[in-house]
């Protein structure tokens, strides 16, 4: 059978299983993939003649994402089971930004935007898609092609609602971009091994560079953070000039901007740990079960245990030789400084926990029931172990 969207949205979207990656329309040749907002959340809608060529459905990591086949193609071979299972690295590190504005103004140690503003600056990329905010709506997460270091800077810190990073694929090819790198979470790194392992569209798969995987506890409904501005802070989305959901120093607050010249600051412990992460969780996250960002280049998130260091301190899992050259480029170059790191440390985390056991645990009770579940092709193990946990989490 002719695999098309309407398939896609009959067995993916329609059930609840579509990670808003965007990644259907940042691949489909006829760009006849677009994006509508239902309750304020992104969903992929059919904008032009669907051609049945199945590209979207290829690499659309909501219903089936094949890990020991990708890891196959990626490292050789599969892994072994372990505790704690943090997936194949080479190299654990603990690393921070030497320029200490792009310090201050990353999430965990500023590492992602240091190694981008690198390789751009040595030709090694020529754009890179991230997360960032609508220029037209300032406080709507918004996917963007950073192409200068100015452009980089803008694009820092976390977002806590839902950002189709790989939505860009084909603009950034279709502005001459042929060097690319992006930044994405586990489900967005997923799609794009997907694309590269069927080896389509080639002209896509050619230019994809370097493929940074952030650690990832959940992403959130925007719906919590309209409820924040309104409940907590009194106010509507649109007064707003600027949002930070990491803003001041780290391990950051959300900092709201208004256009009336106030400046707002609701504590992390309230919004995340008291709003967010108990209630306003995506559906389709409670049943992921890849916390760091198992099949990148490089994997980089917050490093909790590095007692506060003024601007935070990044992990990063160095996975692949292409990750392993770009962060030793940075090293030697200036961008980047780092330390030795002992990843077991990281299980610690409550992200670890979140993902790697209870998303596991509620994967396998709701296949028992007959929901619709993602199929990753690997029974994750979610016996507890112990260990001492950290109170805040990778996200």
């Amino acid at each position: 059978m002719a695999q098309t969207f309407a398939r896609l949205e009959e067995h993916i979207i329609r059930r609840g299983l579509c990670t808003a990656c965007g990644s259907c329309a940042g691949v489909c040749p006829a760009g006849a993939v677009g994006w509508v907002y239902e309750d304020d959340e992104p969903l992929p809608v059919l904008t032009g003649e669907c051609r049945a060529c199945g590209v979207c459905a290829t690499v659309c990591p909501g219903g089936e994402v094949d890990m020991p086949t990708l890891e196959r193609f990626i490292f050789g071979r599969e892994r072994e089971e372990k505790v704690p299972d943090l997936g194949f690295y080479l190299d654990a590190r603990a690393a921070r930004a030497v320029d200490r504005g792009i310090r201050a103004g990353g999430a965990g140690g500023g590492l992602v935007t240091a190694l981008l503003v690198y390789a751009l600056e040595k030709g090694l990329i020529d754009c890179a898609l991230v997360a960032g905010f609508a220029p037209d709506r300032p406080w709507r997460t918004a996917p963007r092609l950073a192409a200068t270091r100015g452009e980089l800077l803008a694009a820092a810190g976390s977002k806590y609602a839902c950002v189709p990073v790989n939505a860009l694929l084909n603009q950034a090819r279709d502005r001459g971009y042929r060097r690319l790198a992006v930044v994405g979470l586990p489900c967005q790194i997923h799609a794009l091994r997907k694309m590269q392992h069927a080896g389509q569209p080639a002209h896509l798969v050619q230019s994809l560079v370097l493929l940074v995987g952030l650690f990832c506890a959940s992403q959130f409904y925007f719906e919590g953070t309209r409820h924040l501005l309104v409940e907590r802070l009194g106010v509507e989305p649109e007064e707003v000039l600027a949002l930070h959901y990491r803003g001041g120093q780290w391990p950051g607050h959300l900092v709201v901007e208004l256009k009336d010249g106030r400046r707002l600051t609701l504590d992390r412990h309230q919004y995340m740990y008291h709003h967010l992460m108990p209630a306003f969780k995506r559906d389709r996250c409670e049943m992921c079960v890849d916390w760091s960002s198992e099949l990148a280049d490089l994997s980089v998130g917050d490093y909790w245990a590095s007692g506060g260091a003024v601007g935070g301190t990044s992990a990063c899992l160095v996975r692949t030789r292409a990750g392993a050259e770009m962060l030793a480029g940075a090293v030697k170059e200036g961008y980047v400084e780092t330390d030795l790191l002992e990843a077991s440390r990281l299980a610690a985390g409550i992200g670890f926990e979140l993902k790697k056991h209870a998303a596991a645990y509620r994967l396998r009770q709701r296949r028992r029931f007959g929901w619709p579940v993602p199929d990753y092709h690997r029974e994750t193990d979610c016996t507890p172990f112990a260990r001492e946990l950290h109170l805040a989490p990778e996200s």
